[in-house]
């Protein structure tokens, strides 16, 4: 059933973009000086998971290199690569092509990227917000032409702890806020992924439009549903997907998603899900204490608070509801009628 798995793989750039012409145009107008020769203005991208901001962030610079072939540029997944060293190290790897000695120091690598960028250059900082510390955006304005599209899902967890040196150089970037697509969006992406990586008559619109619907505006999610949906029909045999699988299919692409999604999680917040995995249900002291015990080098509450569980929140793995007066946090996904507060 499936001609072209390429096309249901996240980090798939669909041409053209559907839904996000505003987008589009507001990122490529940021990045548009350097088609004259100059440094582009910085951009942040913020908005819910599954909305397209990774999606329009590389469709725009596709554009730029497509009107300039050479321009400088590297993707930075800064949820993986958090520290101001490794973000360094991918940027002197891939965006300059630079050979980088084993273990080199902040300083090095800085040098290393302002020596062999020629010209403008642009990076995108991909969940920016789960940088480690701040001052590699510092290092970043400080290079000579490199201007950089950073995404976060809200603008309140990426500023929380900038000192103002950062700040006041990065208070004028431009903000594009992305809100989640709406269910004719949503089964227009389906249809063109379904056109371009299934067979003929694989999926009907009467489908898409259900997957659209129970998906909740998360493209990421539909996607997925699409896909497990296609594994289902194939399991059975099927030539086509029946709408008694839709149900089923996005209940599994949400585990499918939150699988993926845990297994990206840095030190910190994965011990906080261990934590809650152990022992659900868990008001917020009680929880950094339990972290605390659990991790080697933790992060004060007031961090955590601020950065480590918002992020746990935005990407639906932990759900909150508020207790005499105290956030209490559980895992989703987990039958709580079948528990107590701090009981599986």
């Amino acid at each position: 059933m499936i001609r072209d798995g390429e096309v249901f793989e996240d980090d798939h750039l669909p041409d053209p973009i559907v839904g996000r012409n505003r987008h589009m145009n507001e990122v490529t107008d940021a990045l548009a000086p350097i088609e004259e020769g100059f440094r582009a203005e910085n951009c942040f991208l913020f908005g819910p998971s599954g909305v397209g901001k990774t999606t329009v962030a590389k469709a725009a610079v596709r554009e730029l290199r497509r009107e300039v072939l050479e321009v400088p540029y590297a993707y930075v997944n800064c949820w993986r690569d958090y520290t101001r060293n490794a973000v360094l190290d991918q940027l002197a790897r891939n965006l300059v092509g630079a050979t980088v000695p084993r273990s080199s120091s902040t300083s090095r690598l800085i040098d290393l990227i302002k020596s062999n960028l020629h010209g403008p250059g642009v990076v995108i900082l991909d969940e920016v917000d789960q940088l480690r510390g701040t001052d590699v955006l510092y290092d970043l304005h400080d290079i000579r032409g490199l201007s950089w599209i950073g995404i976060a899902n809200r603008e309140i967890d990426l500023f929380a702890d900038l000192d103002d040196r950062i700040t006041s150089r990065i208070s004028v970037a431009y903000r594009v806020r992305f809100d989640t697509y709406g269910e004719d969006t949503i089964t227009e992406i389906l249809s063109r992924r379904a056109r371009d990586g299934l067979g003929p008559g694989a999926v009907n619109e009467d489908v898409l439009a259900r997957i659209a619907r129970l998906s909740e505006g998360d493209a990421r999610q539909a996607i997925t549903a699409l896909r497990v949906a296609v594994r289902m029909a194939s399991q059975e045999g099927l030539s086509a997907i029946p709408e008694r699988l839709v149900e089923d299919a996005v209940t599994n692409a949400e585990r499918e998603v939150r699988q993926k999604t845990i297994s990206k999680l840095n030190t910190h917040q994965r011990a906080l899900h261990e934590v809650l995995t152990e022992e659900d249900g868990l008001i917020q002291k009680e929880l950094y204490a339990r972290y605390e015990e659990t991790h080697d080098d933790p992060v004060t509450l007031r961090y955590l608070r601020e950065n480590h569980l918002p992020k746990l929140e935005h990407y639906n793995l932990v759900e909150v509801e508020w207790d005499k007066g105290t956030k209490r946090y559980s895992l989703v996904g987990v039958d709580h009628s079948q528990s107590t507060p701090g009981q599986l």
